[in-house]
């Protein structure tokens, strides 16, 4: 993906982008959840002050009635299926275009 045409995003959005490049999240085949639905507990645990995703997952649940949201258990399911020298090398790749992008838009 070429991110220097982005001129805006949300973090969602962007960190879709990006770990649907790397595989971090291996979602199985015929999968109840996206990689969206994945992401958006994560990213709730990371900017939550409970910092986990099992109670990320609970709270998005108790107060999102009518959306798909996977607990943690799932969640785990879908990372764990890595080498921890895959998710290093995968966020490795990450940052580097992360700095890209910036050092594009610094110019």
């Amino acid at each position: 993906m070429d991110f220097t045409k982005i001129k805006s995003a949300s973090i969602l959005t962007l960190a879709t982008e990006l770990l649907s490049e790397t595989s971090i999240i291996k979602l199985p085949k015929g999968a109840k959840y996206s990689l969206q639905d994945t992401l958006t507990v994560l990213l709730h645990a990371a900017t939550s002050t409970s910092n986990s995703p099992e109670s990320a997952s609970n709270d998005l649940k108790r107060n999102n009635l009518d959306k798909k949201i996977p607990s943690s258990d799932t969640i785990n399911t879908y990372i764990k299926s890595n080498t921890t020298k895959h998710i290093l090398s995968s966020f490795r790749n990450i940052n580097q275009n992360i700095i890209n992008l910036w050092t594009c838009s610094t110019k």
